[in-house]
């Protein structure tokens, strides 16, 4: 009689497992760059993971991984093209394939977030966004890094001081360029080199974000900011396409609206973040100069043989600029 019980109950729990629900959970590795303080980052894991999470009933994982964990910014870009790596966040290294990409970075494109904020909502976002699919990428939301700030040992209050400044810019052409037209003496490196490069007087200074300057120590060997805002800098959160096409229409939709309240919050705490960080820096004894109007005009004139130069070499240049100005 007992034997008999075990094997009834037996029956029972191999019944009640037939019957369960059961599902292949989907995991999702995205990795960036940013710092766990960085607003991307919290965004990431209090909207896009979250919201994903609950709304596809844990059929999906999101799993992030900061500080280049999975490799740095041409490592993530050449693993979403592939397929290796699901998800990340990077820069505008894509332009390095198709320049069409860097048009973001072309300088003194906004005068503020603001107009930033307008333009990366408009069709002409979606239009240049949806062209990356072209290469393995399908572009969810563009981030907010900011806009590009001068740190420097020299004070720069007019145009003219700009001269003989030792600057380290980016490995890109396109920063290179814009130094020469300020009569800046540009000085390409790895980010990784800049802090002992400051430190050993190598150069004069570097240009980035407000919260790049903060988060990387920068500051900590510079004496002035100098608010030149002359290149804007998106974050862009990205899905490869191999990943993409794997999942259901039911779930794209929960993935967009993610995506869609990412965008929205992200730029919210980089807003705030980039003031707290000013108010950081001011009180760590650093004096934030803002160009006065003579000083911004003369930026924006020597940017123009820039502009006469991309529309020469782009035949898509001045359409594209064109679409981005009716936008604001």
């Amino acid at each position: 009689m007992k034997k008999k019980n075990i094997f009834i109950k037996c029956l029972i729990a191999s019944s009640l497992l037939i019957s369960l629900p059961s599902f292949a959970k989907t995991i999702i590795k995205l990795g960036h760059y940013n710092s766990d303080t960085h607003s991307s980052h919290i965004a990431l894991t209090e909207y896009f993971k979250k919201t994903i999470e609950e709304k596809t009933e844990g059929r999906y994982e999101i799993r992030i991984f900061p500080n280049n964990q999975l490799g740095g910014e041409d490592q993530i870009v050449n693993g979403l093209r592939n397929g290796t790596i699901e998800a990340g966040i990077t820069g505008l290294l894509l332009q390095n394939v198709d320049p069409i990409f860097g048009v973001w970075e072309w300088p003194y494109l906004f005068k503020n977030n603001e107009e930033a904020k307008k333009v990366f909502d408009a069709p002409i976002a979606t239009e240049i966004g949806t062209k990356m699919e072209k290469y393995g990428i399908k572009l969810l939301a563009y981030g907010m890094n900011g806009f590009r700030v001068i740190s420097s040992n020299k004070k720069i209050e007019q145009f003219s001081d700009f001269k003989g400044l030792r600057l380290r810019v980016p490995l890109n052409s396109l920063f290179v360029d814009w130094a020469k037209s300020m009569n800046i003496n540009a000085q390409s490196m790895p980010l990784s080199e800049v802090f002992t490069a400051l430190e050993q007087k190598v150069i004069d200074g570097q240009e980035n974000p407000y919260a790049l300057i903060k988060e990387s120590g920068l500051y900590e060997v510079q004496k002035y900011i100098v608010q030149t805002n002359h290149i804007f800098s998106p974050g862009l959160l990205q899905i490869s396409l191999k990943a993409w096409n794997k999942i259901s229409d039911e779930d794209k939709k929960v993935f967009e609206q993610a995506a869609k309240l990412y965008q929205e919050k992200q730029w919210e705490l980089a807003i705030k973040s980039e003031q707290e960080v000013k108010k950081f820096l001011s009180d760590n004894g650093k004096e934030i100069i803002i160009p006065d109007e003579k000083f911004q005009s003369e930026m924006l004139n020597a940017s123009k043989t820039l502009y006469e130069n991309f529309y020469k070499k782009y035949s898509w240049g001045e359409d594209i600029i064109n679409k981005i100005n009716n936008a604001k």
